[in-house]
């Protein structure tokens, strides 16, 4: 009874002293999660440049890949494997200029890439749901796969025009909801600390 009582008190003031530090950060967090919604919504009235935006990106982290596949291709002992890593990495080289030169031919790609992905994780799901009708809920998972195969037939049907909004698109929704969970992982920062502070 002695050891129990005698250690109780330390916890609060343990736990809050890990907490402080993000105490201290969760309103940066909060400011974040709010300039990340407002960048998602501006997105969402300019979809176009935004899916141009995402496209030269795409090739800007293809051709520091690339670079990096290089310098990683020389450490290697084998031919084949250096041969190897060094025709991967001018493929990812080759890949980020020509996204520079022309990134409506890059958003056309990556969009059909995105359709075709699309459709083939609706089929999948659909594939699964039916495999396992036994289980509840799953006319959910079909209900998903449909809409699914449908929204990727949808972007391939429409393609290339499609090339215009869909990058974009799924950009400026998922900085909305990268902004939704900032926002709320500061106010769960700073509900928690508040709690242990009162017990405390």
């Amino acid at each position: 009874m002695s050891t129990s009582s005698q250690a109780s008190p330390s916890v609060a003031p343990s736990l809050g002293t890990h907490l402080v530090p993000l105490r201290r950060s969760w309103g940066w967090l909060m400011a974040a999660g709010i300039a990340l919604i407002v960048l998602g919504m501006a997105g969402l009235g300019a979809v176009a440049l935004l899916s141009l935006a995402s496209a030269i990106w795409f090739g800007a982290m293809i051709f520091v890949g690339g670079i990096v596949v290089l310098a990683d291709a020389f450490r290697h002992q084998g031919w084949k494997s250096r041969t190897m890593h060094l025709v991967i990495g001018v493929l990812y080289l080759a890949i980020g200029v020509v996204t520079f030169v022309n990134p409506l031919v890059a958003t056309a790609s990556l969009t059909l890439l995105i359709g075709c992905g699309l459709v083939a994780t609706g089929l999948l799901r659909l594939f699964v749901a039916f495999q396992n009708r036994q289980l509840p809920f799953w006319g959910w998972v079909a209900f998903s796969g449909l809409l699914t195969l449908v929204l990727g037939g949808l972007i391939i049907m429409q393609w290339p025009a499609s090339s215009l909004w869909v990058l974009g698109t799924f950009l400026a929704i998922e900085l909305i909801f990268q902004g939704w969970g900032t926002i709320a992982l500061a106010l769960a920062i700073r509900s928690t600390f508040d709690g242990v502070r009162a017990k405390a």
